[in-house]
């Protein structure tokens, strides 16, 4: 099979942005996209942690409602935090965060972080998905002086999801949302191994699809689907080694309509029988690009329509 892994470089991510980030289009041409560059940042990010000794962060404090106030320099921690109701909590966002208003201060990222403005917006709380190097000591030093309290977690599992509400959870706020989002994470089916196997595609040029031990691996039995690719992480391939899975379904996500016709196009272009019989399905499910509690809600939003193409083209349930 013609597969690559993805370079998981932090010189890589350093000139990516979220997963994914900015509305651009995707580039037509043989150079990675920027929405390529976006998603290696949150995914290939929190994979960078795999492996790795992430340190312990301790669960937030709790506090009352008018004195949390959070800082988060990851765009999948912001999409929980915004789906959680901490909307109003939030006052500073890394520049890839766009659940938020564009106003918020801007003040880092994973690798760097702006001490001047921190300071001026005064969180209580500081929310991010450390690197495979460790939290940056200047900010461990930054924060334990401001009295800024640390949450770093990886986010490249549904479970590492759960992990962060469970941890908001203790800032005592929102506790019904919370709750609920909890339960829902609960009940994420396992894999079914009689399930029809689909191919996820969230990028075109070059070809991106989500392997195994990725969030959307996990998300996938909530529509009764199982993942044809079985390597870990994020994949680049060809048509043919795409046609050489056999997958049932095809299944492109894009994150604007303007994406659609590019992720169809190539799924379509796959030599193999799905193609041919018109098993490809392509949704516009910007928040199925973030590991998130909101990619709860999207993705079982998708049963209906993939149910339709693999019924109506007598693919096996």
């Amino acid at each position: 099979m013609e597969a690559l892994h993805l370079r998981r470089t932090e010189r890589d991510l350093g000139r990516a942005g979220r997963f994914p980030a900015q509305s651009l289009p995707l580039m037509q041409s043989r150079t990675p996209s920027i929405l390529l560059r976006r998603l290696l940042l949150a995914c290939a990010m929190a994979c960078l942690t795999i492996g790795c000794d992430v340190p312990t962060s301790p669960s937030p404090t709790v506090a009352e409602a008018d004195e949390v106030r959070i800082a988060s320099l990851s765009p999948a921690m912001t999409a929980t935090l915004v789906d959680l109701g901490f909307a109003a909590e939030i006052v500073a966002r890394s520049p890839w965060c766009t659940d938020v208003p564009k106003g918020l201060p801007v003040v880092g990222d994973f690798r760097e972080f702006d001490a001047e403005r921190l300071l001026l917006v005064r969180p209580t709380h500081l929310v991010l998905q450390p690197p495979l190097s460790g939290i940056d000591p200047a900010l461990v030093t930054f924060a334990a002086k401001e009295g800024i309290e640390l949450v770093a977690l990886p986010i490249n599992r549904m479970e590492h999801v759960r992990s962060f509400v469970r941890a908001v959870g203790k800032l005592g706020l929102h506790g019904s949302r919370v709750q609920e989002r909890m339960e829902a994470l609960a009940q994420i089916p396992t894999v079914d191994a009689r399930a029809p196997r689909a191919v996820v595609l969230v990028n075109a040029e070059p070809m991106l699809v989500a392997g195994s031990a990725t969030y959307l691996t996990d998300l996938l039995p909530l529509v009764g689907i199982r993942n044809a690719m079985d390597r870990e992480g994020w994949i680049e391939c060809s048509h043919e080694s795409l046609a050489l899975l056999d997958a049932d379904l095809l299944l492109g996500i894009a994150e604007h309509e303007e994406h659609r016709a590019l992720l169809t196009r190539s799924l379509e272009a796959i030599p193999c029988k799905a193609a041919r019989e018109g098993r490809v399905v392509v949704v516009v499910a910007g928040e199925l690009l973030r590991p998130s509690t909101h990619a709860l809600q999207a993705m079982e939003a998708l049963k209906p329509v993939i149910d339709r193409a693999l019924e109506a083209r007598g693919a096996k349930r």
